[in-house]
């Protein structure tokens, strides 16, 4: 055996232990929020410059509550450069426009003279956000039989920029001193103008994805399994998402792919749970 294939077996071989020893720390920590479900559209574009460069285009548009509320909109561009065979490294940017929903934050649990609770808490109403990303990938394949394996770390800063929304504060005035107030209890709500602070965010992705190329089909099944990392905020692993579809080759340059995913935890990129997806990409 040569030692390409003795380090691409190592390459594989890495990133399925890292699964199986990580993955269950991720799912034990996944949130308890309930799920959501959105649908992903995507568009992406290649042109091959020589052998070894390709240059990368893309954008695309997700929606969350089903249909119902726009999530984020993003465009992209990016090369790629093959180091050997099975060898490859990458580098782009991506500018995403994000819509944050209206969010709810518990303040505490106030009881009043009759041994009624009331939860205060502050409502942020919905606005969007600017952010820019930067990312380095390396990535490598092996193929068993018809199966190729790829493996891609993926470097990723993220910078969000700062916004300004609407926040709403519900408390409950337990009017216990007789003296200074008169009034029954009430709700007092008043509704302020919120800053939101600009902040960064580091994250290494590591994925692992399979696709079956059926001999004499044009539909090309593929999974793949991806564990992020916030690295400027270590916690170990925040995030698995779980990816499988199948592409459907309508012709030499041109393909269109549907998939299922879903993701365990929420973060500041996108919500936990279930999307749909359907992709298009051209060689140009």
């Amino acid at each position: 055996m040569n030692t390409n294939s003795r380090t691409k077996k190592r390459l594989i071989r890495y990133l399925l232990s890292a699964v199986l020893v990580i993955a269950p720390v991720c799912i034990a920590n996944a949130q308890s929020e309930s799920d959501e479900f959105g649908v992903w559209t995507t568009l992406e574009a290649s042109k091959k410059i020589n052998k070894k460069l390709k240059l990368d285009f893309e954008a695309e548009l997700r929606t969350i509550e089903g249909l119902g509320d726009m999530e984020r909109v993003s465009v992209g561009a990016g090369a790629s450069y093959k180091l050997t065979k099975w060898f490859k490294a990458s580098a782009g940017y991506i500018f995403i426009y994000s819509h944050n929903l209206d969010s709810k934050k518990l303040k505490e649990t106030v009881e009043d003279e009759e041994g009624n609770l009331f939860s205060t808490y502050n409502v942020d109403h919905a606005y969007w956000t600017e952010r820019h990303r930067f990312h380095v990938s390396l990535s490598g394949d092996y193929k068993i039989g018809r199966v190729e394996f790829t493996l891609r770390e993926r470097l990723q800063y993220t910078r969000t920029n700062s916004a300004t929304t609407d926040e709403t504060k519900y408390n409950y005035d337990l009017g216990l001193d007789p003296i200074l107030s008169t009034e029954d209890n009430e709700w007092v709500i008043t509704t302020a103008p919120e800053f939101k602070e600009a902040k960064d965010n580091t994250t290494l992705r590591s994925r692992l994805s399979a696709k079956w190329d059926i001999r004499n089909c044009k539909f090309t099944p593929f999974a793949s399994v991806e564990l992020y990392t916030r690295l400027d905020e270590w916690k170990g692993c925040d995030k698995l998402r779980y990816r499988v579809g199948t592409s459907y080759k309508l012709n030499k340059d041109n393909e269109i792919s549907l998939f299922y995913l879903y993701q365990d935890a929420n973060d500041d990129d996108e919500p936990k749970g279930h999307a749909v997806g359907i992709g298009y990409s051209v060689d140009l």
